[in-house]
């Protein structure tokens, strides 16, 4: 399943409207389309509606979302903000989800698991740090980009 370019003004209003249960949907379609894209294991929705699992499930999501589809590290603090202040996740991960479905080669290079400081080899082809003075793959030596 191709990951959905979604209007966040809708998410929310069908979320109001229906008391809670499309923002339940939306998080299921939007596992999904993570797990198919990034070939994640976020576990099954259904553990949205077990008290304590829930927690876990909200950790798993926020882990695949922080490093696949954002490209970053910092899987504890977004998992604090997305717990404490859970209204405002469908925006961001919408709007990270909306800019991956408009930029097909931003999808890729995530999909890589390249990061915003990195860069590929010239010689392997393997994603390495920007301030790599060598590949710590194939030990070629090159000139940094900084």
């Amino acid at each position: 399943m191709p990951i959905k370019n979604r209007n966040i003004a809708l998410v929310y209003i069908y979320g109001i409207l229906t008391l809670g249960i499309y923002f339940i949907y939306w998080e299921i379609s939007t596992k999904n389309e993570i797990n198919d894209e990034f070939k994640t294991e976020i576990p099954t929705g259904w553990l949205l509606i077990i008290p304590i699992a829930n927690i876990y499930w909200l950790y798993r999501y926020t882990e695949a979302f922080v490093t696949k589809v954002k490209g970053e590290d910092d899987t504890a603090l977004w998992f604090i903000i997305f717990w404490l202040a859970g209204i405002i996740m469908p925006w961001i991960v919408q709007s990270e989800l909306n800019k991956l479905a408009d930029d097909p080669n931003l999808l890729q290079t995530r999909k890589q698991g390249r990061r915003k400081n990195d860069r590929i080899c010239p010689n392997c082809g393997r994603v390495i740090p920007l301030e790599a003075n060598f590949c710590p793959y194939c030990n070629k030596k090159f000139e940094s980009y900084l």
